[in-house]
């Protein structure tokens, strides 16, 4: 009776696990969503390794060696494996920031998957999980429809929920992602699973619940998600059904109904319209581009990757000047947005055969046990991953979705552990039931140590509102609080410097700065902070300090090499220490990158002009002015000519400005100025 009351107790923890990272987040810390889940689910995971110790002292270890578990050591070995020769093992331990998806993550994964094991008892307790993640997928649908109708309690800044509503995820592509496998999931229990006819009524409604969802939220990978689902779902009943003439007859018909629901979906839904945008090419180039950045990461780390989790310390090098121009200046990638490149970029060849092998593994214990009468729990899962990796094909990863394929190997590991060879036994050793307690409750009591990432993250957000109120002492000390609480975040140590400048306080906010660029080099905005800062120490005449600055603009161009902003911000450093030949350089190389920032020109101009280069700086304005038509650029360029006593060019240039905009005051002035011809 013990042992059940540990494998009991195990499960409902994963359950609590499953709630948390369906429905949990904290409007109040800076990262609302994710941080939130990864804290709250590593904590409880502490209590769920107790449990588990505590099932193995008591019952023994048994080692199972099947294809399925030989694949799901492999793919934890390999994790393992690419933390320790990721370039940056911090962010391969605990994650990027906004993800959180590191070894420790994946750890607590590995761990829900293994107590799923051994505490289900296949098929018993598998409706434990299923109701457990249809009533988070209601609560959360609620919210969701709370949202899309305008009377959601939380104001969010970057994203309006009304058109497409996140629910409990942070982003609609998440949350998508997540109804597609619910209502696969729903589907596939309808198809394969025999329950009373309220548990059916149910069913259909939640099915229902997320299909109607999943239209208004307008993910399109959900598409492929439940593509993907229903060709398992399927393939599955053909091989238990068989394939005789009534058989193949009602699949028949069931085709002719997805094909009808397909051509609804596509001509009167939102998400249709988002799909037949695809068609039309509209909103792609992103997406070309950073899989090409990703392939060529594999490419050139073919065996281990970049490490696992590594795909935004590695993606700035592999970042096309063309990425800004489609995407927006200065931002950043991730992950892959597709699950295949992704694996092959952070963990290469081996992590990605590791992962196909697990995934094959689990198909092939589905088709074999797919007659069976309790087969049920096992396909269900099998399809619910396949909408999962079909949505990840063109989705990134998230706490509120990364769980869902662990949870699911946890259930095929539940069916093959009762078939599975032992290839070692530990024997099981008699615990006092108060030593079990004790085991259990001092691993949890753990869990005490996760809220420090909150505390930490909470005072980032504090001090980043104080810096938008130019509140610098308030700044300081909130950001003071960040890292001395979570030391490893970058993020944490550039806010620091930021708010120490305002002080001002330029030799802490350097300390600050070298901090955040010692934890994160990969990220050129730090090296620019850096640069910024040590540019004004230069000024001061502080010995070294111009040499720092150079050095700090030059480790931004490497960590980015293809961003323009790095050029111009170098550029400006460079003027501002009358290396004026240096600077036109730099602005050169930006406006090659990027030739549509009007701002590239007017500097390299005015770097030309500090030279004593009048021809030089004339060039640049007119380049401008012939790449963006701009009028601006225009007024410029006839001072510039107007300096230079050209001034009939002058005249041309003003009355192509007065062609355009008649009344521009500037280009009067400077027209009465020299008189009209």
């Amino acid at each position: 009776m013990r042992g059940v009351f540990w494998r009991e107790l195990a499960l409902v923890i994963v359950c609590v696990e499953a709630l948390i990272f369906i429905l949990s987040f904290d409007p109040t810390v800076l990262n609302v969503f994710d941080l939130t889940k990864a804290s709250f689910t590593h904590g409880v995971a502490w209590a769920l390794l107790g449990a588990l110790i505590v099932i193995a002292l008591g019952d023994g270890v048994r080692i199972p060696a099947s294809p399925l578990f030989v694949a799901f050591f492999a793919l934890v070995a390999t994790e393992i494996v690419t933390t320790i020769t990721a370039e940056n093992q911090y962010v391969a331990l605990y994650g990027e920031v906004g993800r959180y998806l590191g070894l420790t993550t994946h750890a607590v994964l590995a761990l829900i998957a293994v107590a799923i094991a051994v505490s289900i008892d296949y098929p018993r307790r598998t409706s434990w999980l299923a109701w457990t993640i249809g009533a988070g997928a209601t609560l959360a649908g609620l919210y969701a429809i709370q949202q899309a109708t305008g009377h959601d309690p939380v104001r969010w800044v970057d994203l309006d929920p009304r058109f497409r509503p996140f629910a409990t995820f942070g982003n609609p592509d998440f949350y998508g992602q997540f109804l597609a496998v619910v209502a696969t999931a729903c589907a596939a229990v309808l198809v394969f699973a025999r329950q009373r006819v309220w548990v059916v009524g149910i069913v259909v409604l939640l099915a229902v619940l997320n299909v109607a969802l999943m239209l208004v939220v307008q993910t399109r990978g959900s598409f492929l998600g439940i593509a993907a689902g229903a060709l398992v779902i399927a393939v599955l009943w053909l091989r238990r059904a068989g394939l005789s003439r009534r058989a193949l007859t009602r699949f028949a018909l069931a085709s002719a109904v997805a094909a009808l629901a397909l051509v609804v979906t596509l001509v009167a839904t939102p998400l249709g319209g988002r799909l037949l945008d695809i068609g039309r090419g509209i909103g792609l180039r992103d997406r070309v581009l950073l899989y090409q950045s990703a392939f060529q990461m594999f490419l050139d780390h073919p065996f281990l990757g970049v490490g696992f989790e590594n795909f935004a310390v590695a993606y700035p090098r592999y970042q096309q000047a063309e990425w800004f121009a489609v995407a927006g200046m200065n931002t950043t990638n991730t992950s892959a947005h597709d699950w295949i490149l992704h694996v092959a970029a952070t963990t290469g060849a081996v992590g990605l055969l590791a992962n196909v092998a697990l995934l094959g593994a689990f198909a092939f214990h589905a088709w074999r046990r797919a007659r069976d009468p309790d087969a049920a729990g096992v396909i269900v899962a099998l399809a619910a991953v396949a909408a999962f990796y079909g949505s990840g094909l063109v989705l990134p990863g998230a706490q509120s979705i990364q769980w869902i394929p662990w949870v699911c190997v946890g259930v095929a590991l539940a069916s093959e552990l009762r078939s599975a060879r032992v290839v070692m036994a530990i024997p099981p050793l008699r615990l006092p039931a108060i030593l079990q307690l004790l085991i259990v409750i001092g691993l949890a009591s753990v869990a005490f140590g996760q809220v420090g990432s909150l505390e930490a993250n909470r005072a980032a957000k504090a001090a980043e509102a104080a810096l938008g109120g130019a509140n610098s002492a308030r700044a300081v000390d909130m950001a003071r609080t960040a890292t001395t609480v979570d030391p490893g975040r970058a993020a944490y140590w550039n806010d620091l410097g930021r708010a120490l400048e305002l002080v001002p306080d330029l030799s802490g906010a350097r300390a600050a700065y070298r901090q955040a660029t010692t934890r994160s080099p990969y990220t050129p905005a730090f090296w620019w902070n850096l640069g910024g800062v040590e540019l004004e120490l230069a000024k001061q005449n502080e010995p070294g300090a111009r040499e720092a600055a150079y050095e700090a603009m030059r480790r931004a161009l490497a960590a980015d090499p293809q961003n323009p902003d790095s050029f111009d911000r170098f550029a400006h450093i460079q003027l501002a220490l009358a290396d004026y030949s240096g600077a036109i350089e730099s602005e050169r190389r930006a406006i090659a990158l990027f030739p549509t920032v009007p701002g590239y020109y007017t500097f390299a101009s005015e770097a030309a002009h500090q030279l004593g280069d009048s021809a030089t700086a004339i060039a640049f304005l007119r380049q401008g002015v012939a790449a963006l038509n701009s009028n601006d650029l225009r007024i410029t360029l006839a001072r510039r000519l107007i300096e230079a006593n050209r001034l009939p060019e002058a005249r041309q240039v003003l009355s192509d400005v007065l062609v355009v905009e008649p009344t521009n005051a500037a280009a009067l002035d400077l027209q009465k100025q020299i008189g009209a011809q």
